[in-house]
């Protein structure tokens, strides 16, 4: 019996408690590896390919914003941003001035809304219990800063190129005594750095990422005067795509004005009818062959809603754009740009005319081409100055691009003057989708700041980085160059908020 027994007890199968014990572990650490292979890959991506940030401040702005308020102007409807420390705010377009402030206008406590402010749309004051409705609330909110992607490889593999947005180490570091806690903001750090209070040489040091606009290259000599950047004494043209994220508007007809306090458009005679969102021009008559004009008649100032109303420097770089059709019979159409003591003129005849299109500065004729416009057909006209550059373009064509710089450092110049002229002679047409802007002017601070009174010499490692918000701008003007090894990659893309996806140029 003791025999079959253990016959019987060889003969029964093995049990596989183990072997599936075995497999269950071994799809359990699959899952690990694979998780944790993933998130090696996002670190390795984040750290050496593409990052994201978030903009903090607004010395990008209204190119890329830090924390800020949204505004709609309750004048002429025009949407604007503002600074997040902004008490009121001016519309670029008609110059209305709104409440953003974040208080009670009654007793100045500090409004409380419900998170998120768009989808409950009110707020309170808690001490005095006013309700203040969404059409005021919402320009008082604040929103948070755009977030970017940067591509750190960008410059590993090419130079980086004036004008690019780069994101880079601050060059200063937020020092603490590690002895008495003393705390150094936006210090210079050197060997041998003491702390003012007990003299101990151990800190603790922070670092932190900026983002502004490459302005200066390794080895270059750089001046900024009346606004423009000058790079070993000639002025530095901006490319199309750059110089088309740079115009700052001034004024849309798409928003027309409610109440304007001054005159918006003068005409030189009674052959204008001013509309609210357009202009027509009927000087057809057999007795009429001046030309008639109308000037836009606001003064251009770099105020751009973003600062409410900082700054009062004059604009001569600027550039008009609107959309026109000529009637039958019309001659010829003329926009004027003046900056300063230079007047230029640009003629563009009909289809009904024999003559050539041509550009005048002053009294003289600098370019001409043989190009018309053609009668019963809406043109878009764009004509600008910037840079020392004038271009016109008909239909987004370029027609003239005329070189008026000097080829030196021009002579600094207390402020511009400018003026914006448009009509015909022997025209009848209506001017609409008209629109005015000025680009970016950099700005000199106070007497000393680098490169803003001389002529500044980089090293062959050092960057100047400037903000697209001149006047409110921590920058290199201020704490002078970024050395090489300090620059993290080139920004590229805003990813957020969803209403302001774009790529960056």
């Amino acid at each position: 019996m003791r025999c079959r027994v253990a016959d019987i007890r060889e003969k029964q199968p093995a049990p596989q408690l183990n072997n599936t014990t075995k497999k269950h572990k071994s799809k359990l650490r699959e899952n690990i590896e694979s998780i944790a292979f993933a998130i090696a890959i996002a670190f390795a991506i984040r750290y050496f390919v593409v990052e994201a940030f978030k903009i903090p401040t607004g010395s990008m702005a209204p190119t890329l914003l830090g924390e800020h308020k949204d505004v709609k102007c309750p004048n002429c409807g025009w949407s604007y941003y503002a600074d997040r420390q902004s008490e009121s705010a001016t519309c670029p377009n008609c110059q209305f001035e709104m409440n953003a402030s974040l208080y009670c206008n009654n007793c100045n406590n500090r409004i409380r809304y419900n998170w998120p402010a768009w989808l409950w749309r009110k707020g309170t004051c808690p001490k005095c219990q006013i309700t203040i409705p969404w059409v005021d609330l919402s320009n008082r909110v604040i929103h948070g800063g755009n977030r970017i992607l940067v591509n750190k490889l960008w410059f590993k593999f090419k130079n980086p190129n004036r004008w690019d947005v780069t994101v880079f180490v601050y060059p200063l570091y937020d020092l603490k005594c590690k002895n008495c806690s003393t705390q150094l903001p936006d210090t210079e750090w050197r060997d041998g750095l003491r702390c003012p209070r007990c003299g101990s040489t151990r800190f603790s040091k922070k670092k932190k990422n900026y983002i502004k606009r490459l302005i200066g290259l390794p080895g270059e000599k750089l001046q900024i005067v009346n606004g423009d950047i000058y790079i070993n004494d000639k002025i530095q043209r901006k490319p199309d795509s750059v110089q088309d994220t740079l115009w700052l508007p001034v004024y849309n007809s798409h928003y027309p004005i409610k109440e304007d306090t001054a005159p918006l458009w003068v005409a030189d005679s009674n052959a204008w009818t001013i509309h609210k969102d357009s202009l027509t021009l009927n000087n057809t008559s057999q007795d009429s062959s001046d030309t008639s004009l109308v000037t836009f008649a606001r003064r251009i100032s770099d105020q751009n809603g973003y600062n409410n109303r900082a700054g009062s420097g004059e604009m001569g770089d600027v550039k008009i754009s609107f959309d026109v059709t000529p009637l039958k019979g019309s001659q010829s159409l003329e926009v004027v740009l003046e900056k300063n003591n230079d007047i230029f003129t640009a003629v563009i005849p009909t289809n009904d005319t024999n003559t050539k299109s041509y550009l005048k500065k002053g009294e003289n004729v600098v370019m001409e081409e043989d190009i018309h416009i053609q009668t019963e057909q809406k043109h878009t006209i764009a004509f600008s100055n910037v840079d020392g550059i004038l271009s016109l373009s008909i239909d987004n064509k370029k027609i003239f691009v005329f070189d008026n710089d000097a080829g030196k450092v021009t002579e600094v110049r207390p402020f511009d003057t400018s003026r914006i002229c448009f009509g015909g002679t022997h025209v009848n047409a209506t001017f609409e989708n008209i629109e005015i802007f000025h680009d970016i002017y950099y700005t000199n601070l106070s007497a000393g700041t680098w490169g803003t009174t001389q002529p500044i010499q980089l090293g062959e490692k050092d960057y100047f980085m400037m903000g697209d918000n001149s006047r409110n701008s921590n920058d290199s003007r201020v704490w002078k160059f970024v050395p090489e090894k300090n620059i993290v990659g080139k920004a590229f893309f805003v990813f957020w908020p969803l209403n302001n996806i774009k790529f960056i140029k």
